[in-house]
């Protein structure tokens, strides 16, 4: 059986061991050797990366009690020198640690249970067994937390029986296992716990609860823990020192500023939507001034540029806004374009019985009513044949429309 190093001494990243056992999976080498600083995956927590002998281990197992460690590359000698990604190692014993300080921060502030957490590569998240935390309890659970942080307090690791547990007061019911480990935060929290942490609170540094989602109905709280949260926070002060200089003005105003700006893009936009309403009226006026009478039908037809279906249902309002009238749009749209044929006949003319065979002339896919069809198309250069031979139906077509 592998000696677990880590267990003896967390801030151990460099050792030496002998091969005991190779296993084949795939194109993965598993090594087994006789000990190692190597943390396997488990408890929520990500495995230790590294090398052996320079063949990069790029993940570590615990099954059926071996430490499987993975390499990529074939491992010649049967003696090792391990060294441990120091840097992984320390940034998961400060999420760990920070976890357990703010999940009993979330119980004595909120009486949120932790029901299961996430360490990612960038956050750290919590579920707890709440449907609603406010955002002045997230406030309180964050001072808390860091508050723990700041008084330094020791982080003590125990080995007990069973038996033993219930004097520890732990968060969540420990495994059925013959030694329990607890991780006891001076006499803040006391949990089961088989990760590895950091030796004093101090060392998780800071505690930045970053939001909040729902999952399963319950809340799962977001965090930036340890040197992740100071990286944050120093990413999120060059953004407000960049925006500062695009918005011409300092921090404290920023918000303002964007809320004005806001504003002014909306009176905008209602300005040039009005324009362009105007614009498309006009020209609705004059593709009426130039339709055709076919069988008691006034035929309406225009292409227009830069055009979406909103736009074309705009123009077509206009042109059917009287009665005896049939019309059909094209809107060209950067490579593609969108059409739409309409009418205002009180007779019940279908549009599905006269559509269907013209649809390919433009490559055009589409649907609706009885008396509206839009849709998208892909042949522009059909437009013309699509027209000529819909003039072609409706000359065919014996409307009464009075």
């Amino acid at each position: 059986m592998t000696q677990l190093l880590y267990y003896k001494d967390a801030y151990q990243f460099f050792f030496q061991a002998k091969v005991i056992n190779r296993i084949e999976t795939g194109d993965k080498i598993g090594i087994i050797l006789d000990q190692t600083c190597f943390y396997p995956e488990g408890g929520g927590q990500p495995s230790d990366q590294g090398e052996l002998n320079d063949v990069k281990v790029t993940d570590v197992r615990k099954i059926d009690d071996e430490i499987i460690h993975y390499i990529r590359e074939p491992l010649e000698s049967d003696v090792v020198e391990g060294k441990v990604d120091r840097t992984r190692r320390l940034d998961y014993m400060q999420q760990h640690t920070g976890q357990h300080i703010l999940s009993q921060s979330l119980l004595r502030v909120g009486r949120c249970n932790t029901v299961s957490v996430h360490f990612g590569d960038s956050y750290t998240a919590i579920e707890t067994d709440s449907k609603n935390i406010s955002d002045n309890t997230l406030k309180d659970v964050e001072k808390l937390a860091n508050k723990i942080i700041n008084e330094n307090v020791p982080v003590n690791l125990l080995w007990v029986n069973p038996d033993e547990v219930k004097q520890f007061h732990i968060r969540r019911p420990p495994p059925d296992v013959s030694k329990v480990r607890i991780v006891q935060i001076a006499d803040f929290d006391a949990a089961a716990c088989g990760g590895l942490h950091v030796s004093r609170t101090g060392e998780v540094g800071l505690i930045k609860i970053t939001g909040q989602e729902k999952i399963r109905g319950h809340v799962r709280i977001h965090a930036k823990i340890g040197k992740r949260a100071y990286e944050d926070y120093h990413h999120k002060t060059i953004l407000l020192q960049n925006l500062g200089k695009l918005l011409t003005c300092g921090e404290q105003v920023i918000e303002k500023r964007i809320h004005d700006l806001n504003e002014q893009l909306k009176n905008a936009q209602r300005e040039i939507t009005k324009l362009q309403s105007e614009r498309l009226l006009g020209i609705a006026e004059r593709a009426i001034s130039r339709a055709v009478q076919i069988n008691r039908i006034l035929f309406i037809h225009q292409i227009l540029e830069n055009a979406d279906h909103k736009v074309l249902k705009i123009f077509m309002d206009r042109v059917l806004d009287e009665s005896g009238r049939l019309a059909a749009v094209f809107g060209n749209n950067e490579g593609h374009f969108n059409w739409m044929l309409g009418h205002s006949l009180a007779s019940k003319l279908n549009l599905n019985d006269i559509i269907d065979d013209l649809l390919p002339l433009i490559e055009a896919k589409g649907g609706g009513s009885p008396s509206l069809f839009q849709g998208a198309g892909n042949k522009s250069a059909g437009i013309s044949q699509f027209i000529d031979q819909l003039k072609q139906k409706l000359e065919r077509i014996r409307i009464n429309d009075e």
